[in-house]
Order: C-alpha cells, then sequence, then structure tokens
C-alpha cells in the first residue's frame, strides 16, 4: 500500500455528529486466500467520527481525499488526493485507484456533508472495472456497493450491492 493517508480534518455535520454516518473503506490483500477485497460500510456517531483509520491496517477516510474551501457564507469541497493499492495475487497486479464521490460540493447544502468513493480496477494495465461509484446518490433507495472481491487465479469480480435501506 503505497500511499498512506492521514486524517487531519473530519467535518461536522449539519445534523449533528451524533447522527451522522461516517464512511469506511477496507482494503485486504490475503495472498493466503489468493483474493483482494474492497469494503464500502460507515459507522453511526462518535464511533465513525473517531474510528482509528490506519493505512497499514487497510482502513482509509474518504474524507481524507477532500480539501474544503471556505468561501463567504458556502464551505466547498473538492478532490485532494486519491488512493492508489494495489495487491499482488497470482502473477498478477491488481490495483485500484479510489477517488472522492462528492454528492454536492458545497457541504452545507442538501447531501454536501454526505462522501463516498469511485473506484477503478486494473489488472496489470487491463481496466477491469471503471469509474464505478459506490454510492451513487445521497438518498432514496438506489443501490450501494458494499464491498469488491477480486480471486487471483481468475481475476473474476464480484460486486456485492445491497438496497440503501439495508446499507444504512
Amino acid at each position: 500500500m503505497a500511499f498512506v493517508l492521514a486524517v487531519l480534518f473530519m467535518p461536522g455535520s449539519v445534523y449533528g455528529d451524533t447522527q451522522r454516518p461516517w464512511p469506511i473503506i477496507t482494503f485486504t490483500c490475503d495472498k493466503a486466500k489468493n483474493e483482494v477485497k474492497l469494503k464500502n460500510e460507515v459507522k453511526w456517531g462518535d464511533a465513525g467520527k473517531n474510528f482509528p483509520f490506519n493505512a497499514e491496517q487497510g482502513t482509509y477516510s474518504p474524507w481524507a481525499l477532500v480539501a474544503f474551501e471556505d468561501r463567504a457564507n458556502r464551505r466547498l469541497l473538492s478532490e485532494k488526493a486519491q488512493l492508489n493499492l494495489s495487491c499482488q495475487l497470482g502473477g498478477s497486479n491488481y490495483r485500484f485507484n479510489i477517488r472522492p464521490k462528492m454528492f454536492n460540493t458545497n457541504f452545507k447544502a442538501k447531501c454536501g456533508d454526505r462522501l463516498s468513493v469511485i473506484i477503478s480496477i486494473f489488472r496489470n494495465d487491463v481496466l477491469l472495472l471503471e469509474n464505478r461509484a459506490m454510492e451513487r446518490f445521497c438518498n432514496g433507495n438506489a443501490p450501494v456497493l458494499r464491498g469488491v472481491k477480486i480471486k487471483g487465479a481468475k481475476g473474476s469480480i464480484k460486486l456485492y450491492e445491497v438496497p440503501r435501506s439495508r446499507f444504512y
């Protein structure tokens, strides 16, 4: 895992920290099982706000991928970083490019305090999955991509989607 992020700022919510979901991305490269996994989950309130993110243990905060800029009465979000994670399995290098998925660039507007990620997956230099949002919308019951698993022997991708109502 060549890219290490430190969470310097965890934004507060317009709904209050005790009611808000905090996204957590977990990356696991298991050579013994010959599989790589990317997991999308949330923790609520203080459990999420104070989650001990640790790149060496494979846990990342999507909030560490965005920058904030205050302009008058608005707080704007923009992409500041990407995660580039890789796993060597069975002679192939699986590379995950992870970018923030901002539902609204105005943090104080509808869905502005919600964040997910967009992923692209490569096997060696071959694109397997391009710009897939783990969560497409910030409301409604659209499916949420809860995880991705790749078995190294076949290189096939398994996507785990659930209705939004089962994710949150």
